[in-house]
């Protein structure tokens, strides 16, 4: 049974607004019609965490820089979903 946790730096409406936006990209956008995502040619290439990683990086350089708050949101919330896919293809995807 988990405790409830009062988050100091408000972790818990951080992630629950991350998963809103990852909710958000599973949309039609990078599909393609067989359901293959850019994502998975990249993991089948071999080189999907130094992708992932140099794309968080990417999106994590460019944060704060469009000018607007929300914009420099989008770019973080971009950034950790990079994150989390690196972490999956390094620590939780089954390895064949």
């Amino acid at each position: 049974m988990s405790k409830h946790i009062k988050y100091k730096y408000e972790e818990g409406l951080i992630l629950q607004d991350f998963l809103a936006y990852i909710d958000e990209t599973y949309g039609e956008h990078y599909k393609t019609s067989d359901n293959i995502e850019c994502f998975d040619a990249w993991i089948a290439l071999g080189d999907a965490t130094t992708t992932f990683r140099d794309t968080a990086m990417k999106y994590l350089w460019r944060a704060g820089k469009k000018g607007s708050s929300e914009d420099e949101k989008k770019d973080l919330m971009k950034a950790m979903h990079y994150i989390v896919l690196m972490m999956y293809n390094d620590h939780y995807k089954q390895k064949d």
